[in-house]
């Protein structure tokens, strides 16, 4: 197949990718956008901070209904319909998925399909499903994002081992839930199942919850976390997990905190 050519090659479709690419066929360039997944957006959008945000919103409204009471304003008991909660969550997903698209047309820049391999220093080489298109360009831009990754002594092969990608399709509502990790990710994450009536439980390596956070953002995440959450566990390392009939069993090691 002859390869087709471009000004900029962009590849990946994130809020990294598609802004640069959009920058650049604004300043008149063309640009071929790269994406392995079939929607635009990238990790933030499709497995990240949109799905997740939603998924808190809808929590969120959940538990302020709960309390309202204190309000006078009273509401029957709550039924949660997962499979509704999911299709909710992809619609937002999708839309602005299309949205994303929409804009890239409206440029003229064109969308490529695939996982792409960098064949030399000007040519990239796409697997799609219709077969390998390469394409050659004067500059790139790599911003393929990122990926969970799973500690050797986490990767069981259990679907009960769940990275945030998983996590995020609410596969189902465990009765217990054990959080590794106490950043941004296992916060929104625990507070989410937590709401949707999960035991949770979540462990940290360091002395503090979301570490680097400015300390007046942590102090009220902490005290709604104290109330959600069956416990915070700080100082603790997680040194191996193994499968126990129906469950997962998890060795820690708590260090004496400072």
């Amino acid at each position: 197949m002859e390869p087709t050519s471009t000004e900029i090659l962009v590849l990946g479709a994130g809020p990294g990718g598609y802004t640069a690419a959009f920058y650049a066929a604004d300043k008149g360039k063309k640009v071929t956008l790269v994406e392995q997944n079939p929607r635009l957006g990238g990790v933030c959008m499709n497995v990240g901070c949109i799905p997740s945000k939603a998924l808190l919103h809808a929590t969120t409204v959940m538990r302020e209904s709960k309390e309202s009471s204190k309000r006078g304003i009273e509401f029957g008991a709550l039924n949660l319909n997962l499979d509704k909660l999911r299709a909710w969550k992809e619609s937002i997903v999708e839309k602005l998925g299309q949205g994303i698209k929409t804009l890239a047309q409206h440029r003229n820049v064109e969308v490529v399909h695939g996982r792409g391999h960098f064949e030399d220093s000007q040519t990239l080489r796409v697997e799609t499903d219709a077969g390998q298109k390469f394409i050659r360009y004067e500059k790139a831009i790599i911003a393929v994002g990122s990926k969970p990754a799973m500690p050797n002594a986490f990767d069981l092969g259990n679907k009960r081992i769940m990275t945030s990608t998983e996590a995020l399709e609410l596969p189902d509502i465990p009765q217990d839930l054990l959080v590794v990790g106490g950043g941004y990710i296992g916060m929104e994450l625990g507070t989410v199942y937590a709401a949707l009536g999960s035991r949770v439980v979540v462990l940290e390596a360091l002395p503090s919850i979301l570490t680097g956070v400015d300390p007046d953002l942590v102090r009220p995440v902490s005290r709604v976390a104290q109330k959600a959450f069956k416990e915070i566990r700080l100082n603790t390392k997680v040194l191996k997990m193994a499968t126990a009939g129906k469950q997962i069993k998890v060795r820690n090691f708590t260090t004496a905190s400072s």
